[in-house]
């Protein structure tokens, strides 16, 4: 069975781009829809299970009202995926649904769309909801073309699962920019990634990945307390920001920098003192003192020289 799309013809569905339609579902059908890059990974669990049972107990009818997408004569499923996972997984020849077509003329139009449907219906994560802005957002798409170690889903899960999660990596960049790291939202920060930024965050993650790559036992290296105290002195000491001309801080090559951050690397001491510690008042002051240690240390070997690191008033332990 071809599904037959019928576009907007009356004057509200011209205003919302979008139809209104019970349609009768097949295997051949909904296995000829696609899932959109930005749609999250579809899990079969009890709750799948659940709704399959209720849609068997109801003829094949499926709850609620599944959201599709048509771009350039394709139907992509924006919403419902794991409703129609249900359905399949009744085995069924014949399916019932309520069907809310809608128009796009672009991906990223698409993706707006999943993004504000999912918010209104459903607590997304900060990382689904940058992962549906991707394919809108030039700073995300340069970010992921040129760290493929930056990710949404299953973060250092596997050998080749991201090794850090997008939303941690924009808000540590952003929070870092402050005199006093701080906690900032996904949105926020992403409302903050001019090119110049994201060229900059790019170079600075590139380094941590080069030093700590995805070596299980560096895992800690990548959580947020650690990235971004990481990412405070880098725009310090590599990119000069906040430092003024008669300071007496060091200014770091990225090469020095990257010595420095394979120092923390192999310190087991500083690796075991970050178990169970976060961004707070509380572990923040300590773990830089830690890190301002182990970066001068590094830094002397390397150059002969004290590589002075900044002194702020929030690394004062309380």
């Amino acid at each position: 069975m071809i599904m037959k799309l019928v576009k907007p013809s009356s004057v509200p569905e011209k205003l919302t781009h979008s139809t209104m339609d019970t349609i009768e579902l097949t295997p051949k059908l909904v296995a000829s829809w696609k899932s959109p890059p930005f749609q999250r990974d579809l899990k079969i669990n009890s709750k799948v299970m659940a709704v399959a049972e209720e849609i068997k107990q109801a003829g094949g009818v499926l709850p609620g009202i599944l959201t599709l997408g048509v771009f350039d004569s394709q139907v992509y499923v924006v919403d419902g995926q794991h409703r129609i996972a249900a359905w399949q997984q009744t085995s069924m020849d014949i399916g019932y649904a309520d069907v809310r077509t809608h128009w796009f003329s672009s991906l990223g139009e698409m993706a707006k769309e999943f993004v504000k449907l999912n918010s209104s219906l459903v607590r997304l994560r900060p990382d689904d909801i940058l992962r549906g802005l991707e394919a809108s957002t030039p700073a995300l798409q340069k970010i992921r073309r040129k760290c493929g170690f930056v990710g949404y889903d299953m973060v250092r899960r596997s050998e080749r699962a991201p090794v850090l999660s997008m939303s941690v990596f924009l808000r540590s960049w952003m929070g870092s920019r402050h005199e006093a790291p701080q906690h900032t939202t996904g949105q926020e920060a992403l409302n903050g990634m001019t090119e110049q930024e994201t060229d900059a965050a790019i170079n600075f993650v590139t380094l941590c990945y080069e030093a700590w790559s995805r070596d299980f036992e560096y895992r800690r290296l990548w959580s947020m307390l650690n990235f971004q105290l990481c990412a405070w002195l880098y725009r310090r000491l590599v990119l000069g920001e906040h430092i003024s001309k008669a300071s007496r801080v060091a200014r770091y090559s990225k090469e020095d920098f990257r010595r420095c951050l394979m120092a923390l690397s192999t310190d087991p001491t500083y690796l075991d003192y970050l178990i169970g510690r976060n961004m707070n008042d509380r572990d923040r002051a300590p773990a830089y003192s830690r890190i301002k240690a182990l970066f001068q240390k590094r830094y002397f070997q390397e150059t002969g020289k004290k590589g002075q690191l900044p002194i702020p008033e929030w690394s004062h332990a309380r």
